[in-house]
């Protein structure tokens, strides 16, 4: 995922925010980072953070305006990186902070620390949108206890109460071999004879696999002498392997 970064300059030293440009770049140092100069209010809609760059705290009030307009238009992480020494003016930045967040830092603090700031910052914002696209992807496919029923992208397939059993064994092993033996366990016990208990699994797997068969998303693959392995749609297996780790 690329992060726009948004370089605005105040002042009219053009040589300095040129070189400032060229130190922020290097800092960054990562090609998903995307510095584009900003000139004009409309560029603001792609940008997933700014950096002001104040020369003078004489220019506050060209700040103070940029921040009064993109606190009704916009949410984005904000820095304010000052070139003289902070003044009282600067402490009234954060108050016009209605919907982003507004740092403000010292040229002197260093453009390594600045770098730091921003990549974390957009790292976090970045893992609360995977977080909320997992949420999502999970709530559509789900297994729903209190109906004995399995939902697959909204859609409800019923299931016996045996039959529900088994498809959480299988789901929450996804992609991976079950074998009978673990199967027969979870809806027996250990108490059942082998070959009885692979028959009776069998009979629970065709009836579990034809009702599959209302959705195109999942499928009971048969591993013979093993067991059953429940496998899934390539978008929904790039999803599962990709968010495992997120999802556990």
């Amino acid at each position: 995922m690329e992060n726009i970064i948004g370089l605005l300059h105040i002042g009219t030293d053009f040589e300095q925010n040129n070189n400032k440009r060229l130190f922020i770049k290097e800092a960054l140092n990562d090609p998903s980072y995307s510095l584009v100069e900003i000139t004009e209010k409309k560029q603001m809609s792609v940008l997933d953070g700014l950096i002001i760059n104040l020369e003078k705290s004489s220019d506050s009030i060209q700040v103070f305006q940029w921040l009064i307009h993109l606190q009704e238009e916009y949410s984005l992480f904000i820095w304010i990186l000052c070139g003289d020494e902070e003044t009282e003016l600067t402490k009234f930045y954060p108050h016009l902070s209605k919907n982003s967040v507004i740092e403000v830092f010292q040229s002197n603090q260093g453009f390594e620390t600045l770098s730091i700031v921003v990549k974390n910052a957009l790292n976090y914002k970045n893992h609360l949108l995977n977080q909320t696209t997992v949420k999502k992807r999970i709530e559509d496919n789900f297994l729903d206890s209190s109906k004995l029923s399995f939902v697959v992208h909204n859609k409800s397939i019923p299931l016996t109460r045996k039959e529900f059993k088994i498809v959480s064994l299988l789901y929450k092993n996804m992609g991976n071999v079950v074998t009978y033996h673990e199967i027969n366990k979870e809806i027996y016990g250990d108490l059942t004879d082998t070959t009885i208990g692979k028959y009776r699994v069998a009979n629970f797997i065709f009836s579990i696999r034809n009702k599959l068969k209302e959705q195109s998303y999942f499928e009971i693959e048969i591993v013979r002498t093993k067991g059953y392995i429940l496998s899934c749609s390539e978008n929904e297996k790039d999803f599962f392997e990709n968010t495992k780790e997120m999802v556990l």
